[in-house]
C-alpha cells in the first residue's frame, strides 16, 4: 500500500471484479468511518488502441486474445453460472438489455445537436 501525500493507496486487478468490489467496499467505508480518502490503481486490459486513429500494432493476436479469456465480466459470469447464482438464459437475457439500453444512448447521442460553447464550463467545481 502506498502512502503518497498521506492518501493511503493500493493497486487493484481489474479484471476481478469481486477484488474491485471488495477493494471499493474498503475504501468507501474508510471515507465514511474516518473522514479519509484513499486513492485505488484498478488496472485493467485495453482490448482497442488508445483512439480511433490507433490500430494497436503494438500487441499481437495472441496478446488480445489471452486477455479476452480473461475478460471480468465472462470470468464473473462464469463464477456465477457455476455457483447457481445465475444461467445461461438469465445471462443472455441481461447481456441483450445490456446491449439494447447501450445501443439506444448511442442512437439519443448521434442524433442530439452538439451543446454550444457555454457547456463547456458548466459542472465545474474546481
Amino acid at each position: 500500500m502506498s502512502n503518497c501525500y498521506r492518501i493511503p493507496g493500493k493497486q487493484v486487478d481489474g479484471m476481478n471484479v469481486l477484488e474491485v468490489h471488495e477493494e471499493t467496499k474498503k475504501a468507501v467505508k474508510q471515507a465514511r468511518e474516518q473522514g479519509l480518502p484513499s486513492f485505488l490503481e484498478i488496472k485493467t486490459y485495453r482490448y482497442r488502441g488508445h483512439s480511433m486513429s490507433d490500430p494497436a500494432k503494438y500487441r499481437t493476436r495472441e496478446e488480445l486474445e489471452e486477455y479476452r479469456q480473461q475478460d471480468p465480466i465472462l470470468l464473473f459470469k462464469n463464477a456465477m453460472v457455476e455457483k447457481n447464482i445465475l444461467t445461461e438464459e438469465e445471462y443472455k437475457r441481461i447481456d441483450d438489455e445490456c446491449k439494447k439500453v447501450a445501443n439506444q444512448a448511442v442512437e439519443f447521442a448521434e442524433k442530439s445537436e452538439e451543446p454550444g460553447l457555454e457547456a463547456l464550463y458548466e459542472d465545474v467545481l474546481a
